[in-house]
């Protein structure tokens, strides 16, 4: 027994150690042994899924109707944990514009899963009823496909073919992803006679070649430029709330065409700059025809007197007001729209449905309105250089309220939200104004977004321990928006009372608010409360700001390789005053913390005048990018800051 369990460690010790030295197999079809009975990888011990390998070869080829580019694909996954079976279901995204003959095909897809079963691999072929396509929107549908047989331990391979018309515009190639990467390749051959400019970017190294070639053309042989990139061991980019976008950073590979040029023609410049654009919207009949139009509503909106409402912000608010009754946020972000009678119709819509309407609504009132188109936080920021409508995805209404003023909305915060407030996904820095006039421009969204969080708190303490009192917390701007989707979202009152009991430790004995269904900027919450604190004998043990900014540090990493975002500008305050027992006072009063940094500022102070305690609590963020480089200060900064928050204070009886 003694030399089989010594046999079963060295069997573990010597795979161990093979997955230390795991190299990458491209043999495609042919998973190796030492593939499909690994259990972990060991460059990130944590990992529930690994890519082995991925190569992706891109080509052209010249048709009798011009050229043809053509995308191959080959991947291969290993799934180690349970969460990891989410790769079984996987999706290619492919261009098919309505109404053009431009468009992408894929074709030759196959995927296959591989399993040890009694020592022996099993192949399990996926049918073509796990295949289904999808149309997103107007120009993108998705190929959806799910890998059969897929469990802990599964190698997943697949590969596929896409065929474009798109020559001029090449996909942007992403070497690095939410999961680590063993190998992977991305091989492009470009005729000379498209001028592209590459680049080729990423927070973790690549390796890097060119290389010249050639490429038949009716009989003709032309030189053509290739380019090889290679990733190894590319860590997983993992996102948090402390990031917009990870692809931002992930290791990647863009094209822009710059022109074309065919000995003995004339050349023909392709570079798009985002004037461009703005004239290609304003022209669309579905986006800059809609934005100039009258909505199904202009008889109500006559009706109810809105267009005689002088202030254009309360004129705006009105309109609002009206939309807020007939339709509902469906959850959806978008940038095409159905028409506003169909919107009307069904009573919902995406946050694009819901922004066409109100713009004609806007119109039908007397304002000027405007999309401000932009992309996501969670797709990364827009090119400054590479213009193209399939960066953009999404827009948000700029209201004119004067000549130098933009007043922003979008119909995702209909519910919530008000005048100058949207959602972090959408505070983008690039965004840009498309006018009816044409004179377009960008904007940073980001720059006038702030939170603003202010408390106040009259608590008296019993000689028993128990802290009785009230909490009077107002919320402005981006603040109040945040808290009023989570009154909405919440089932009712009783949930949020316990959901604030629990995270607080107190009992509520009452709970109102205000402002929870107006479109104003600020929201109010009042809570009477009471708490038991801890005592030994003669001590009371209290943490001073009774409710505590910071519980814990949201930066625990050791280190960081991507940057730190906060979501917005940022000020809390808090005001506490505790009357204490008589006959009792504080053993020692907590000594005043300063804290200032580059963008950061904290300040806790207090002060007992005779049986009064007052504590002052105030943090701004006021810088919202930090560089990889700074987050060990960033983290530091944090555990001094949340060690403050939870500091407890013993008050004791005199004797």
């Amino acid at each position: 027994m003694k030399r089989l369990s010594l046999l079963l460690l060295s069997l573990l010790a010597i795979q161990h150690v093979m997955a230390q030295e795991l190299e990458p197999n491209l043999k495609w079809g042919k998973p190796t042994q030492e593939e499909l009975t690994m259990t972990t990888y060991a460059p990130d011990a944590d990992a529930d899924v690994v890519e082995l390998y991925r190569l992706t070869d891109v080509y052209y080829a010249f048709m009798g109707d011009g050229f043809h580019v053509y995308y191959r694909v080959k991947r291969r996954l290993k799934v180690l944990k349970p969460d990891g079976k989410r790769v079984a279901d996987q999706s290619v995204a492919f261009r098919m514009t309505k109404g053009k003959q431009e468009r992408e095909y894929v074709t030759g897809l196959k995927a296959t899963a591989y399993n040890m079963e009694g020592g022996k691999m099993v192949k399990t072929k996926m049918e073509r009823s796990m295949v289904n396509e999808e149309r997103v929107d107007k120009y993108y549908c998705l190929m959806k496909f799910s890998v059969p047989q897929v469990k802990v331990g599964t190698v997943i391979e697949y590969e596929y073919q896409l065929e474009s018309d798109y020559f001029y515009d090449l996909h942007d190639w992403y070497g690095q992803t939410e999961i680590p990467t063993l190998y992977t390749q991305y091989k492009l051959s470009v005729p000379e006679w498209l001028k592209f400019n590459i680049e080729i970017t990423g927070v973790s190294p690549l390796e890097q070649e060119a290389d010249k070639g050639t490429i038949g053309i009716g009989g003709e042989i032309i030189p053509t430029n290739t380019y090889n990139v290679i990733g190894r061991k590319l860590p997983a980019l993992k996102g948090d709330d402390y990031l917009w976008c990870t692809d931002d950073y992930a290791c990647k590979v863009t094209h822009e065409l710059q022109g074309i040029y065919i000995p003995g023609s004339v050349y023909k410049n392709y570079t798009s700059t985002w004037e461009d654009i703005d004239r290609i919207l304003q022209e669309d009949e579905d986006f800059g025809y809609r934005i100039k139009s009258s909505s199904p509503l202009k008889d109500e909106i006559a009706k109810a007197g809105i267009k005689g409402i002088a202030d254009v912000q309360q004129r705006a608010i009105a309109v609002l007001q009206l939309l807020r009754q007939r339709v509902r946020w469906n959850g959806e972000y978008a940038f095409w729209a159905k028409s506003g009678s169909k919107v009307l119709k069904e009573g919902t819509g995406t946050n694009a449905d819901i922004n066409f309407l109100y713009i004609n609504m806007l119109n039908d009132a007397g304002i000027q309105a405007t999309p401000v188109v932009l992309r996501s936080r969670r797709l990364g920021r827009l090119p400054m250089t590479h213009a193209s409508l399939k960066y953009l995805s999404t827009f948000v209404v700029g209201i004119h309220a004067n000549d130098s003023t933009l007043l922003l909305i979008d119909g995702s915060t209909l519910d919530d939200g008000c005048l100058n407030t949207l959602p972090a996904q959408l505070l983008t820095d690039r965004a840009r104004v498309v006018s009816k006039s044409g004179a377009g421009g960008w904007v940073n969204l980001l720059s006038a977004a702030k939170g603003r969080d202010v408390m106040t708190i009259q608590a008296t303490l019993g000689a028993d321990g128990m802290l009785s009192g009230k909490r009077i917390r107002q919320l402005f701007f981006q603040d109040a928006l945040r808290i009023r989707k989570s009154w909405r979202e919440a089932k009712d009152s009783l949930e949020l009372i316990h959901q604030l009991q629990d995270k607080e430790g107190i009992e509520i004995q009452e709970y109102a608010t205000e402002g929870r269904y107006d479109n104003s900027q600020t929201v109010k919450e009042t809570v009477t409360f009471t708490k038991q604190l801890d005592t030994t004998g003669d001590m009371i043990y209290l943490n001073p700001l009774v409710f505590a900014p910071f519980k814990s540090n949201p930066f625990t990493a050791p280190t960081r390789i991507l940057p730190i975002e906060f979501p917005y500008a940022q000020l809390d305050q808090m005001n506490v005053v505790i009357t204490l027992p008589d006959g009792w006072t504080v053993e020692e009063m907590p000594k005043p913390i300063i804290m200032k940094s580059d963008g950061i500022n904290a300040r806790i102070m207090g002060t007992q005048k005779g049986n009064v305690l007052t504590m002052q609590y105030r943090t701004s963020i006021d810088r919202t990018f930090y560089e990889a480089k700074e987050y060990e200060y960033i983290k530091a900064l944090f555990d001094q800051l949340v060690e403050n928050c939870n500091n407890m204070i013993a008050i004791k009886k005199m004797p």
